[in-house]
């Protein structure tokens, strides 16, 4: 059984770091005696999590033999539901995707939840590592149910037991598709997310708008898993009715819907944001009320940085005048303070997103999640082991 214990999770997090390092330089980072760092190493050797690179010759000291992630070994499966389908994907330990993901459509409720674990039984292998879940709206995980999700339209909760039952003794990390994605934020800006500080992330879509809090670099949970609902915020204005079953919904307002209602124009956001100039009424009204829902946000929670996580963020003239309405809404001590990122995230995949779940525990020592093996529960604080992995915080 591999069990990644707390000296092999710091290997792990640095070899992470470093791409290349060898058993001398991590003795160095460290403080680790080497001979622990090379029994330690061993382990992750023969497990195949690490993989020894091409002996390089230094004068003549000794050859040091960098040591490195196998990215061919071991896997973690991303399974990625959504309101109209389910992909899964192999995702290799250093995140790059393994082959193309499979992405069937469904029609939601019943049929996704039994795609999903067709899916998952038709990937699964004995070289996968555990499983990345994602679905929208709220999870309950002590009872394995979605609780609120555009995937159910009935707004009946529904039960996420039978993937459990699929994967068996395979651990799975669950969370809601917006946590995820700050999974992926926290392990493609590594130095940030270990450096801590407060975060707010935003993925804005057509007709979808989630976000997650990171607090000192965790995510912020509240009483159930879930996005921190950013995108129903509600303001007094005329939108399309949102699946929550109210009017007025921040994501229903960035919306090719929207848009629509106001001026019957039929072309999308997307080919509207690109050719935005500051003169279409309807995008700046829908620019307006999105500002004033950001800058609530970033008032409310104080945070020193703030990330527009979308394709959408490629439109300069549509961004810089909504980064610009946000700074002029928050307030003067706080804009002073405010970072405000851009991220396209165009390069990744809903599965590469779930299996970001997995990644961040065994690379960012900051992240934090509840984990579960066989449908038992454990948060970061516990031995948490299925197909031989051990992560413990």
């Amino acid at each position: 059984m591999m069990l990644f214990e707390p000296r092999q999770r710091d290997i792990l997090r640095m070899v992470y770091r470093y791409g290349q390092i060898s058993r001398s330089e991590l003795h160095e980072q460290t403080g680790v005696r080497l001979n622990t760092v090379g029994a330690e190493t061993a382990a992750l050797l023969e497990r195949g999590v690490l993989r020894e690179c091409v002996v390089q010759v230094q004068g003549r000291g000794r050859p040091r033999v960098p040591i490195e992630i196998d990215p061919q070994s071991m896997h973690v499966l991303g399974l990625a539901m959504s309101r109209g389908g389910v992909e899964v994907g192999r995702v290799s330990l250093t995140g790059e995707l393994m082959g193309q993901p499979i992405t069937q459509t469904t029609r939601g409720g019943a049929a996704t939840l039994k795609t999903a674990v067709a899916l998952l039984r038709e990937h699964l292998d004995e070289n996968t590592l555990a499983v990345g879940l994602t679905a929208p709206g709220f999870i309950d995980l002590s009872t394995h149910q979605m609780l609120f999700s555009p995937t159910v339209t009935t707004g009946r909760s529904v039960s996420l037991k039978p993937i459990y039952d699929a994967a068996g003794r395979v651990p799975i990390a669950l969370e809601n598709d917006s946590v995820a994605l700050a999974a992926r934020w926290a392990l493609t800006h590594r130095a940030d997310a270990e450096t801590g500080g407060d975060v707010l992330i935003v993925r804005l879509d057509d007709g979808r708008l989630g976000s997650t809090l990171l607090i000192n670099g965790r995510p912020n949970r509240g009483s159930v898993t879930g996005a921190n609902e950013l995108g129903h915020t509600r303001l007094p204005v005329e939108a399309p009715k949102c699946f929550c079953g109210q009017v007025g919904c921040l994501e229903r307002i960035c919306s090719t819907e929207f848009l629509a209602m106001r001026d019957g124009d039929g072309a999308t956001l997307a080919q509207r944001a690109d050719s935005f100039d500051g003169t279409d009424p309807a995008v700046n009204q829908m620019l307006d009320l999105l500002a004033t829902g950001l800058s609530n946000a970033v008032n409310f929670t104080r945070v020193s940085r703030l990330v527009l996580a979308s394709e959408l963020t490629t439109c300069q003239a549509f961004t810089r005048a909504l980064t610009d309405r946000v700074r002029a809404l928050t307030l003067g001590q706080l804009e002073r303070r405010l970072r405000i990122d851009l991220w396209d995230r165009t390069e990744a995949q809903p599965a590469r997103i779930a299996a970001s779940l997995v990644l961040a525990h065994m690379y960012t020592s900051r992240w934090a999640s509840l984990l579960a093996v066989g449908g038992e529960v454990h948060d970061t604080e516990s031995v948490f082991e299925g197909n031989g992995l051990h992560l413990i915080g």
